[in-house]
């Protein structure tokens, strides 16, 4: 037989922005104030747009088949209805037979009017539809009258309302009855009683009256079979076997009474229901299903102040959470959500234009390329725009400067600009681009005075436009950058580059800019310059090389890197102002395009008429309008994810943060690719996925189980696409509605007042948060995932929601390996992903295709569906099933497949975070049909301290639990869970629950074994020190390489560091007397600066100091409930534990200790930071020759190291992973408002990761940007090397010491390998 424990490798990685200001705090403290902020539209930034237009001679050529200009007053053959305004999202016209448009009387956008008229067109800057406000019925809720509680005692019909009250009974008494028979004998159920002194034995029963009655009242147990004066002691033998007792009694003649209490039943829980609502509007994103509005608006109504809304509507701004009737006002309302899509609108009229193919003629790229940028820049009036020219000979000119806030006449003078635009003179693209970043950056022009006016022998003009002198003061261009904004070019060109080499020496001597090229220089792309001839090569986009001979550097990509990763105004306080740049091949498709707009991080279009000219550009502006050019926009995915079996696949768990409790949730999928030693992670398509040097998700990638460009969405792709795009009637939906929780189908005819502990149908409907079967109904339908409140208001209500996947904010993925199951292989097992989420549901996932297999909802948590679906805006978030889960699983005869028909099983695990108390178990040896297994919580007996469930169990065995063939039989092992008592401000105080580790039967969820401050019992061991709640996980550690635990270790909130001992082969006794807990450290000095917290789980290694073995003890302090905080200071500690072995007995009192030649390590414990050598000043590796030796001693006469975590509020939330003597530390450290008050960039904070030499602290950091880091995930390759894989967003960085860590892609190349043989099962012993 083969047994494999598993659970998901720890790598979580959140990326996360808020606000400078006006942050909302969370009710109760948790790290979701990281992700909520809130934010004004008003505050945003327009984008700004510089075209650098080639006017070069090749643009005289002409294409035909081109549509003449659009003519709003001329009759075209009609392909669609009249009255209607199309949309597209990607600039694309859309066809005849779409299905994208809304009525044109219901356009509110007054600042479209013009532009529609005109033009047939408009681009607004983000735009909304309004879903009208509806009806919703009351919460409805139960509770007890003041001064009772809510019981439900064992046994049917027992729940309700309680009142504890004290009750007096008279006390049982021994009264003589009659002699005893031969051999001290009594029969009829009396008790033989023998007082002190000779023949005065006799046979009593026990009465019980509120009567003067003569008789033997207990009093206490005897102390050596002495009794205190007035108490006489008794030899008492009850009916039956070995009963026989001694005890001291008083005899006495009066009632005696006894006080005790218990709970009397005084009613049924009282209902009180709010009034039925009126769930406020909503603007939201356009949709093919709603032809029909009541409304559309746009943001470029706000921005330019325009309360039009044309005939029907009166005027005003559109309003948020409002009313019918109340959703216009005549402020600006800051809180209304634009989404990040932009909108291209196309009137009826220029649909027929479009689509219309009588008109088409031949014309010239000239008249072509002016119409279309024409029209661009009359039709998106929330862009701002400026021109660039080529010269004649050499570079470009500015001849228009990039205005903020355009009028309409600067825009009409710009159209006549490039009306006027004759073709004439050479393609000078590099140059040109120079003389733009010189432009974006305020330097002196270069090529601005080398444009030269005259005529060529056919009439056409040179240059015919003059510099604008006002983009031009004191000899340096006017730069058009503001504060936190991002400028973007748009280079259109039709031909290869042409005299175009001045720039390349000004590029590559920029700093920071390292040319491509071979021999110092930057790539040889194909020229038609003439002056060169250097062979140039490259693969083209559909991976053929293409190469030749006519030649010439070009550092024009370069160029677009540099200005889209540099501060192009140099100053650190106003944000960073990048260029971005785009490309457009106009009549030409050229890999000089593609790298530069790679490089710049635009996108490179080509066109070969004026269609798709039109399109390339709108293509262009709309990536520009879709992103966050202010970054005042709080709607950042915040991406977590994690790794299991070291195969390829990685998985990132995603989630959505908003200004209501109703976040959504993602999971997707990429691979990790290793070639040559080098890993990449890469998309669906095999594309390198992320950003080498920001560590983004790349937005072209198009992860796994998806076809379309989705990147880093959250609300694109991945699983949950799939699951908003099915048939709920077709999802395998689960409750544990059945007798002893068996799973049933979650519908309303399982989901009973029975099934739910309801006292009745009002009651059940109460739960739901309805007060009739009809609401009922409606909410289970919700949660099943239809549309059943049409929140998006197109009458449709069996239709899938939305977005159904709930955010997946604290749970990483669990991967099961059920290997070559069915169908699948050993090369292409059948692998799925578990996973919970705050919405309550547990999601069993499909790895091959990204289906939902199953779903389970714990029924204890349906109170919080009525709270996600009514989605109020609020900063206490609404939790579920928030805890990572981890499984069991048992490999009958070991073949790697996991198949539950022979045998096979896998058990799986989950706990609730901040969603509740309770531990569930399912059997999910059967894939694709869970069965339910277990629950705990406080509510069972010997569960009493149960917290809420934070802590991962760790699945083991351990001495003494094994089944009747002396196997050992499996079981979970947690930290007894966090008490919200710590959320509280100020310094912690002690709990009153979470206080100890509970061990489990993995099986039954049967307790085997805990400490607690309870009492001792069989299955408890009391320890009184323990007062802090321990939410963090345990380590466990086996000693002697038996497969069994003997010692667990674990942090509480109070800042202490436990260690426990379980030695031998059996369970201890009731008198707890085998199995030890010490206290290993103490590092909370109990003021505020010293409010020291563990969280997480110590790491514990296996090394030896000085030719000694010892267990090195690594961990960090850091209150998760508050990152945000500042006024703790936190540290790293690792503590050598020479304790390699269990202990055998009980810690040595003061007195042991005190003898000299007593030796036990436990006598200086617990620790202290006293006790710990502390590195933080790292003299070991900096210090002189004298300090170093010093601070060596120092270093081995102290129990270990601690290193201060100096930056203001930083702290450790994470498990340290230890790789090869390096621990991989991270840490979060939160913004500090005061002083980043003028970066523009939303500040979450920071996370970093130490990289630490074990043995001396030497150190190097790695910045994980603005995130909460989890303990990185570790990936064991085919080739033998580990590396560490990163949550997206982390720049690249690279360290040389201690050890050499190379981080790029979101992969680390730790330089660590695997000692041959490796795989999945080998590993060697530290010591």
């Amino acid at each position: 037989m083969f047994y494999r424990i598993s659970r998901s490798v720890a790598g979580v990685g959140l990326a996360a922005f808020c606000l400078l200001a006006t942050t909302s705090v969370p009710l109760s403290a948790d790290d979701t104030e990281i992700y909520q902020s809130e934010y004004n539209a008003a505050t945003g930034s327009r984008p700004k747009v510089l075209i650098v237009f080639d006017d070069s001679g090749s643009m005289r050529g002409t294409i035909d088949q081109q549509r003449p200009t659009y003519d709003p007053s001329a009759t075209y053959q009609n392909s669609v209805s009249a009255g209607r305004i199309y949309w597209s999202t990607d600039g694309t016209v859309p066809d005849t037979d779409s299905n994208n448009y809304f009525t044109a009387s219901q356009n509110r956008c007054a600042s479209s009017y013009d532009s529609l008229d005109d033009a047939g067109r408009f681009t607004p800057e983000r735009a909304r539809r309004w879903v009208n406000s509806s009806i919703q019925q009351g919460q409805c809720t139960s509770a007890c009258p003041a001064g009772t509680t809510y019981r439900n005692p064992a046994g049917p019909n027992n729940a309700g309302c309680y009142q504890e009250v004290t009750v007096q009974a008279p006390a049982a008494k021994l009264v003589y009855s009659r002699d005893d028979w031969s051999g001290n004998n009594c029969y009829d159920g009396l008790t033989y009683v023998d007082p002190p002194g000779g023949n005065n034995d006799a046979c009593y029963e026990w009465v019980t009256s509120s009567d003067p009655v003569t008789g033997w009242v207990y009093r206490q147990n005897d102390n050596s079979n002495n009794c205190p004066s007035g108490l006489t002691r008794l030899v008492v033998d009850p009916p039956g076997g070995n009963n026989r007792y001694d005890a001291c009694f008083e005899e006495v003649s009066e009632p005696v009474f006894t006080e005790s209490t218990e709970w009397q039943y005084s009613g049924p829980r009282v209902e009180t229901c709010e009034p039925d609502t009126t769930i406020p509007g909503s603007w939201q994103s356009l949709t093919s299903s709603v032809q029909d509005p009541p409304h559309v608006e746009c943001l470029d109504d706000v921005n330019n102040s325009n309360t039009g809304n044309g005939s029907g509507q009166g005027a005003g701004f559109p309003q948020a959470n409002a009313t019918d009737g109340n959703e216009y006002g005549s402020s600006i309302d800051g809180s209304l959500d634009w989404g990040n899509t932009a909108y291209t609108f196309y009137t009826s009229h220029y649909m027929d234009w479009w689509h219309d193919d009588s008109l088409v003629a031949p014309r010239s790229k000239i008249d072509i390329a002016a119409d279309v940028i024409g029209t661009i820049i009359d039709t998106n009036t929330s862009i701002d725009f400026g021109l660039l020219e080529f010269n004649r000979s050499q570079g470009g000119r500015v001849t228009q400067r990039i205005i903020q806030d355009m009028t309409a006449a600067d825009r009409s003078n710009l159209i006549d600009l490039v009306n006027d635009l004759e073709p004439a003179g050479v393609t000078p693209l590099c140059e040109s681009t120079y003389e733009a970043y010189l432009y974006l950056s305020g330097q002196a022009p270069k090529y601005s005075s080398q444009a030269s006016w005259n005529t060529t022998s056919n009439g056409w003009y040179h240059d015919e436009a003059a510099v604008d002198t006002t983009a031009i003061s004191g000899g340096s261009y006017v730069s058009p950058n503001t504060d936190c904004a991002y400028t973007y070019i748009i280079v259109m060109t039709d031909g290869q580059p042409n005299r175009d080499e001045d720039a390349n020496t000004d590029i590559k001597n920029l700093s920071g800019v390292t040319p491509t090229g071979s021999g110092g220089r930057c790539s040889i792309y194909p020229d038609d310059d003439g002056n060169t001839n250097l062979s140039w090569s490259y693969v083209d986009s559909s991976g053929v090389t293409r190469s030749g001979t006519n030649g010439g550097e070009n550092c024009m990509p370069e160029l677009a890197e540099y200005m889209a990763t540099n501060d192009l105004d140099g100053d650190t306080t106003n944000g960073d102002q990048f260029g971005i740049t785009y490309t457009i091949g106009f009549a030409t498709d050229q890999q000089l395009l593609q790298d530069t707009a790679d490089k710049g991080k635009g996108e490179y279009y080509t066109a070969d008429n004026a269609a798709e000219l039109t399109e390339a550009f709108q293509g262009a502006l709309v990536s520009i309008l879709s992103r966050d050019t202010t970054f005042t926009s709080p709607a950042v995915a915040v991406d977590t994810f994690t790794r299991t079996q070291s195969r390829d696949e990685v998985f990132y768990a995603m989630f959505k943060p908003g200004e209501s409790v109703d976040w959504v949730g993602n999971i997707k999928k990429l691979r990790l690719n290793v070639e040559n030693g080098n890993a990449t992670l890469v998309d669906a398509n095999g594309a390198a996925a992320v950003d080498t040097d920001t560590g983004d998700i790349k937005s072209t990638a198009v992860t796994f189980w998806n076809t379309v460009e989705d990147g880093g969405t959250v609300e694109k792709g991945g699983v949950g696409a799939l699951l908003a795009a099915r048939n709920p009637s077709t999802r395998s939906l689960y409750i544990d509605t059945g007798t002893n929780g068996a799973l049933e189908a979650f519908n309303n005819t399982n989901i009973d007042a029975a099934a739910l502990g309801a006292i009745s149908d009002a009651a059940l409907y109460n739960l739901f948060g309805a007060s009739t079967a009809g609401a009922f109904n409606q909410q289970i339908a919700w949660a099943q995932g239809y549309d059943a409140y049409d929140r998006d208001g197109d009458s449709i209500t069996n239709e899938p929601r939305n977005w159904i996947l709930g955010d997946i904010l604290h749970s990483q993925p669990l991967v099961l390996n059920y290997g070559a199951r069915g169908s699948y292989t050993y090369d292409d097992p059948d692998l799925r992903i578990l996973v919970g989420s705050n919405s309550g549901w547990v999601h069993m996932f499909n790895n091959s295709d990204g289906q939902e297999s199953w779903g389970f909802f714990p029924k204890e948590l349906v109170t919080i569906l009525p709270q996600r679906r009514r989605n109020a805006v609020s900063s206490d978030h609404v939790y579920g099933m928030d805890l990572t889960p981890v499984s069991y699983t048992f490999d009958a005869n070991a073949d790697g497949t996991l198949d539950y028909t022979a045998g096979d099983k896998a058990w799986a695990y989950f706990g609730m975070r901040r969603g509740g108390h309770s531990y569930y178990a399912l059997n999910v040896s059967n894939p694709d049909s869970p069965s339910f297994m277990w629950r705990i919580g406080k509510d069972v007996s010997g569960f009493e301290e149960m917290g809420q469930t934070w802590s991962e169990p760790v699945v083991t065995r351990i001495p003494g639990y094994v089944d009747s063939d002396g196997v050992a039989k499996p079981v979970l092992i947690f930290g007894a869970g966090y008490d919200t008592n710590k959320d509280a401000s100020g310094v912690g105080t002690a709990d009153s629950e979470g206080r100890g580790v509970f061990i489990v039967d993995a099986e039954t969820g049967a307790l085997v074994w805990s400490i607690t401050p309870a009492a001792d019992s069989a299955t408890n061991m009391s320890e009184s020190d323990l007062v802090h709640s321990v939410p963090g996980d345990v380590t466990v550690l086996d000693s002697n390489g038996d497969d069994l635990v003997d010692r667990i270790y674990f942090g509480d909130t109070g800042g202490n560091l436990w260690r426990v001992d379980m030695p031998g082969n059996t369970l201890p006794t009731s008198s707890q007397d085998t199995w030890f807990i010490s206290k290993l450290g103490d590092f909370n000095g109990s003021t505020t600066q010293t409010d020291r917290r563990f969280f997480n789980a110590p790491d514990v290694v296996r090394i030896r100091f000085e030719g000694e073995a010892v267990d090195a003890v690594v961990i960090g302090t850091g209150d998760r409930t508050n990152p945000n905080a500042t006024d703790v200071d936190n540290s790293l500690y690792m503590i050598r534990d020479q304790g390699t072995v269990p202990y055998s007995t009980a810690a040595p009192s003061s007195t042991d200790c005190s003898d000299p030649d007593f030796e036990d390590f436990r006598c200086g414990q617990p620790f202290s930071e006293t006790d710990l050598y502390d590195i933080t000043d790292n003299v070991l590796t900096n210090g002189t020759d004298t300090e170093k030796a010093t601070a060596l001693e120092a270093l081995k006469a102290a129990n270990g190291w601690r290193l201060d975590l100096v930056s203001a509020g930083e702290k450790s939330l994470a498990k340290t992973l230890t790789i090869n003597g390096r621990v991989f530390a991270a840490t979060f450290t939160p913004s500090n408002l005061l002083n980043d008050i003028n970066v523009c960039e939303p500040q979450a904070g920071t996370g970093q990761l130490y990289v630490i030499d074990l043995y001396e602290g030497d150190r190097s950091t790695i910045n994980l940007g603005g995130i909460i880091p989890d303990t990185p995930s570790v990936h064991f390759g085919d080739d033998g090397q580990i590396r560490v894989l990163l949550p997206p967003g982390t720049p690249a960085t690279s360290v040389d010491q201690p050890g050499e860590v190379d981080c790029s892609g979101g992969v680390c190349d730790v330089n660590e390998f695997l000692r041959a043989p490796y795989g999945n099962y080998w590993f060697q012993e530290e010591y």
